[in-house]
């Protein structure tokens, strides 16, 4: 696999990955919504912050990645 090939890999692999926490994310926040519990809506909100990072995360490694896949696919 070239360099190209790799990055290009990570990048789409990152931005799926950031696809994938964007919607859990909003499933979370709306079972969030509709809960009545104390337990649940705590936990629901740990589970939330949580995502948030990791969502923060995914932005970090695609803003870094993107002008290197563009950098070497020119």
């Amino acid at each position: 696999m070239s360099k190209i090939e790799c990055a290009a890999s990570i990048f789409a692999s990152a931005s799926l990955h950031l696809d994938v926490v964007d919607e859990f994310i909003a499933i979370t926040q709306s079972k969030l919504v509709g809960s009545t519990s104390d337990f649940t809506r705590d936990s629901l909100t740990d589970l939330l912050a949580g995502l948030t990072e990791q969502r923060e995360t995914y932005r970090s490694v695609l803003a870094a990645a993107e002008p290197v896949v563009t950098a070497l696919a020119a």
